[in-house]
């Protein structure tokens, strides 16, 4: 697996369409959803990524814009080594979709980053993106002709009932270790939606830093597409996260990851037994 040392990573093609979905179901954070390629930089250009936006003013505010490509490159040069960029790469930003008072300059800098990790999970992993619907809201205005967007022909099952208080415990005893606790319902998508995955936080800040229930989805999302070319999930669920505890000294993305993996897999299994008796 390639590592510091390969640093900058380059590659071998563009990486087209990296979704990034932010739910702002259950009010608790703001909407985002985004769509970018990742192209690769000419060998002899300088290897520090590139940030461009080619949605029109129009059709997504340039603040937004902005946000996105300054998420998306600061969660680039956290991967940086003395220096050297972890990718000589050229984001460009090539759809989005906003919402009147449930989007925020926040939100599209969320976006960036997650758009980042799929970046990062795709090269490492050698997959390509994983889609977040199977048909995007159309633009607002006609000044900006949306691109088409990769939906592989091969789709999930959608789920045929909501499987409720799905608890995940994670504690090492006798010691410091990893510490998650979390209660999710999985819930059919909304009918119609196209939704292929969404994940809802019903928890602040406060409550369960969003580093953490970013690790969850994470663990969540990667579980659920597993199977076959790992980029559609088996199952297509709406995912709410209702409660969780954590300890400031012995829980981490990791074990929260670890937490969102066993809530997904339990999901599954109780879609695979309810399936199984009809």
């Amino acid at each position: 697996m390639p590592g510091v040392r390969d640093y900058p990573h380059r590659l071998k093609r563009p990486l087209r369409d990296v979704q990034a979905l932010v739910s702002s179901e259950g009010g608790v954070r703001p909407y985002a959803l985004a769509s970018a390629d990742v192209e690769p930089l000419p060998h002899d250009a300088d290897p520090a990524a590139v940030f461009v936006n080619d949605v029109p003013d129009a059709e997504l505010p340039p603040r937004f814009g902005a946000a996105f490509g300054e998420g998306v490159l600061a969660k680039l040069a956290e991967w940086s080594w003395r220096g050297v960029p972890a990718y000589a790469v050229r984001v460009r930003l090539r759809d989005a979709r906003w919402c009147e008072g449930e989007s925020t300059e926040a939100g599209f800098a969320w976006a960036g980053r997650r758009a980042a990790l799929e970046l990062d999970r795709c090269f490492h992993a050698r997959v390509r993106p994983r889609p977040y619907l199977l048909h995007w809201p159309p633009p607002r205005t006609t000044d900006h002709r949306a691109p088409e967007h990769d939906v592989p022909l091969a789709r999930p099952v959608a789920a045929r009932g909501t499987f409720r208080d799905i608890h995940v415990r994670m504690a090492t005893v006798g010691g410091c270790g990893g510490y998650a606790v979390a209660t999710a319902d999985f819930e059919p998508p909304a009918a119609g939606s196209g939704v292929l995955f969404e994940f809802v936080s019903a928890l602040d800040e406060d409550r369960l830093p969003y580093e953490l229930a970013d690790a969850f989805e994470r663990g969540v999302h990667e579980t659920l597409c597993a199977f076959g070319t790992r980029r559609m999930p088996t199952v297509a669920f709406r995912v709410r996260l209702r409660d969780a505890r954590w300890s400031e000294t012995d829980s981490g993305p990791t074990t929260f990851a670890q937490a969102g993996r066993r809530a997904a897999t339990e999901a599954l299994r109780r879609h695979d037994v309810l399936e199984a008796g009809r």
